[in-house]
């Protein structure tokens, strides 16, 4: 088997044996995710650039720590990556994004909103997201691209992050609603809208639409919120735009930014250094 077909699990345990080469098998087939979260925290090119770099170094160092019974070889990569980015930060970012209200974040998130056509229209634009995304706090975008951009499970993405599993779902569905409240066009009000409908208030509705969206919800509690939806326009409006918003997140970042090849010779070469 050659290196380019090898599983990570197999080049990692190679990495630890002293195969240097191994590694920097797994730095070309990491590094652009690696490089997009790391991007994501620090907001800054060349920042990221360094942090890929350690992020390697780390691994090196780590190599023989690694259990792969607790993470994939990629999560904790992430893990590394996440740890080195936010403590170039130093705390400078990371405070922002202070938790609000649930009811509050949504409607800034546009439930309630009286044009909704207009709004998903904008969601949907590429560029727009992107910025978007940018905008978001560390907190709120590494979240988000862990869990709908690379795709990683819950349990995954909490073990990047060193979170609990509920904590990290309320961070992941605080930061989807604040995606939303970044593209929307204009404030908008919730008025009278809200209702009971199905057995469940709007705001039942609401603080149950990530698990909603990810089909992690119960068979019973998943059946009440479509029936809610089905009668409450307003709910029905708002979780077509959160679910279609999610996808075209995924679509618009889906590629992982290019590394080159002198960035992934610069890692490399550090890596024989330090062996």
């Amino acid at each position: 088997m050659s290196d380019r077909e090898a599983p990570d699990v197999a080049l990692l345990a190679r990495t630890a044996r002293g195969e240097t080469e191994a590694l920097g098998v797994l730095a070309q087939r990491h590094a652009p995710s690696v490089l997009r979260l790391a991007r994501a925290i620090v907001g800054d090119d060349a920042k990221a650039a360094d942090v890929l770099q350690e992020t390697f170094l780390a691994a090196l160092r780590s190599a023989e720590t690694y259990r792969p019974e607790i993470a994939s070889v990629r999560t904790w990569l992430f893990a590394i990556a996440r740890n080195l980015a936010r403590k170039s930060l130093r705390g400078a970012r990371a405070a922002q994004g202070a938790e609000r209200e649930l009811l509050e974040l949504g409607i800034a998130a546009g439930w309630g909103s009286r044009d909704p056509e207009r709004e998903l229209a904008r969601a949907e634009e590429k560029e727009l997201l992107a910025r978007a995304v940018a905008s978001l706090s560390p907190a709120d975008a590494e979240v988000l691209l862990l869990r709908d951009v690379e795709g990683l499970s819950g349990e995954e993405a909490a073990r990047a992050l060193e979170l609990e599993l509920p904590a990290l779902k309320s961070r992941l569905h605080r930061a989807r609603l604040r995606l939303l409240e970044e593209v929307r066009m204009r404030q908008a009000t919730l008025s009278e809208s809200e209702r009971e409908v199905g057995g469940l208030r709007c705001r039942d509705v609401l603080a149950r639409l990530s698990d909603y969206v990810d089909a992690e919800l119960p068979a019973s509690e998943r059946a009440a919120v479509e029936v809610h939806l089905r009668g409450c326009s307003v709910c029905e409006r708002f979780g077509g735009r959160f679910a279609a918003t999610l996808r075209a997140t995924r679509e618009a970042l889906g590629a992982a930014p290019t590394v080159d090849e002198a960035l992934l010779a610069k890692i490399r070469a550090r890596i024989e250094a330090a062996a």
